[in-house]
């Protein structure tokens, strides 16, 4: 009987291990998603504030 114990206890503590990987991974991945989404629509208002520009200036021309 107590080595079932003993190894119900082991399985527990490597399912909390488990969750705890999964749980650091997820929010790193978030993280790492949220700084890419934020970059990519910086890129998008300086491309279309190059585009602007360049219309307005060959439009003066």
């Amino acid at each position: 009987m107590k080595r079932k114990a003993q190894g119900a206890i082991e399985y527990l503590f490597m399912l909390a291990a488990a969750l705890i990987i999964i749980v650091v991974v997820i929010r790193y991945i978030r993280s790492t998603g949220t700084t890419a989404g934020q970059q990519a629509q910086q890129t998008v208002k300086e491309v279309g504030s190059l585009v602007s520009s360049q219309i307005s200036s060959a439009a003066n021309s």
